[in-house]
């Protein structure tokens, strides 16, 4: 925790931090736009409003964990992202390695430093996106609120938090041993694109009742942790210092 307040502090002070923000804005609004459209494009259809309120569910769940999922994989790469990259370009992850702290504390102490601000911002984010959808689209032409499916609400509050938390620490570990700033930005992003696109509605097509959205979730989340755990023989002081020095 020593370690993730220190980074935490240092996300707040840096400027990063806060362009991820507006991007994470423009990007959800450009969402629950789009989602407003949908909605829009259902009421004029003339349908039963038990119709119109299945159909609008099943959007709004599709668009909630949609929108989760890329606001909390944002702020991962945006927020602290780079942090272990300038400790080895100012030399201090050696004095760092020196600390009684053990590799397993401290790539800990670095995933949580990334992950806990992306989960809590990025829950924040879509559940004030929900609120806009229904404030401004839903409420006005059929008079109360419309909530996603349970499903998508647990994949929102727990499988997705799981993902981030994988991510962020399979993140930490390409930086720990991996000298290449390129090749690190290469594998984030492609890894980003792999999880995105597998978890996208087209691939997934689940309804508002559909629990395949939680499963396959908890599989993207299992298969990063097993990634993760593959990685960790790999990190060692020796690799960590060496790769400090590339």
């Amino acid at each position: 925790m020593v370690i993730a307040k220190k980074d935490l502090r240092e996300t707040l002070r840096a400027k990063a931090f806060y362009g991820s923000v507006g991007i994470v804005i423009f990007v959800m609004v450009a969402i629950v736009a789009g989602l407003g459209r949908n909605i829009s494009a259902l009421i004029e259809q003339g349908t039963s409003p038990a119709e119109v309120a299945s159909a609008i569910q099943t959007l709004m769940g599709t668009t909630a964990f949609t929108l989760s999922l890329i606001i909390m994989l944002l702020f991962c790469m945006y927020t602290n992202a780079y942090t272990l990259i300038m400790e080895k370009v100012k030399r201090s992850i050696e004095s760092l390695l020196c600390t009684p702290l053990s590799l397993r504390e401290i790539w800990l102490g670095k995933t949580l430093a990334i992950s806990l601000p992306s989960i809590v911002l990025g829950l924040l984010f879509t559940f004030g996106g929900i609120a806009g959808i229904n404030q401004f689209f839903v409420v006005p032409e059929l008079g109360h609120f419309i909530m996603p499916g349970a499903a998508p609400l647990v994949a929102i509050l727990l499988v997705v938090p799981f993902i981030v938390f994988f991510f962020a620490s399979l993140m930490i570990a390409l930086q720990l041993i991996i000298a290449n700033i390129r090749w690190i930005s290469a594998a984030l992003i492609g890894l980003v694109v792999a999880v995105m696109f597998g978890l996208s509605p087209p691939i997934l097509k689940f309804g508002s009742a559909s629990w395949s959205i939680v499963f396959i979730s908890l599989g993207v989340a299992a298969a990063l942790a097993l990634v993760t755990i593959f990685l960790s023989r790999l990190v060692t002081k020796e690799r960590i210092v060496l790769s400090s020095k590339g």
